[in-house]
């Protein structure tokens, strides 16, 4: 008998210990096309690869464009997808946060925050604490910022 106790709590341990270890690479990895048409399942990998390699991470869309994944962690990515859309993705306990940044010129930005288990299913916007809403309004916000700066720069 104490030994099957032993053996269940063990199971139970590492059961919960895989469960919180999945990282956001992991979830892009596994991310259905239909949500980001602009890239492909090998698209993906590819920008991964790249990185991990050293290299720049950038691809040829499925629109024909060059798309560039700009930073990877654990718990976020950034990809620009074009000059005009910008993705970024969150990883909050498990809920992937992904927030899509459209700018028409130095003035105009919009973004659109979704969310979704980190099985890909879309869920209404989950309760988050307060330093986690702040991350998500940064990211929104950082973006229309960063685009103003890209531009001004070139002028």
């Amino acid at each position: 008998m104490k030994k099957f106790m032993m053996a269940l709590l063990l199971a139970t341990t590492l059961n919960q210990a895989s469960a919180q270890s999945v990282t956001l690479r992991e979830v892009f990895k596994q991310m259905p096309d239909s949500l980001m048409p602009y890239l492909s399942k090998n698209n993906r990998l590819d920008f991964i690869d790249f990185l991990d390699s050293g290299m720049k991470a950038e691809v040829k869309n499925q629109l024909g464009g060059t798309s560039q994944m700009i930073a990877l962690g654990d718990d976020s990515l950034t990809i620009r997808m074009n000059p005009s859309l910008r993705t970024d993705m969150l990883l909050m306990d498990s809920t992937v946060v992904m927030i899509e940044t459209f700018t028409v010129d130095s003035i105009y930005g919009q973004s659109r925050v979704h969310y979704f288990t980190t099985a890909w299913q879309p869920i209404a916007a989950p309760q988050f604490t307060e330093a986690q809403s702040q991350r998500i309004k940064r990211f929104e916000m950082q973006n229309i910022l960063k685009r103003d700066d890209e531009l001004l720069n070139k002028r």
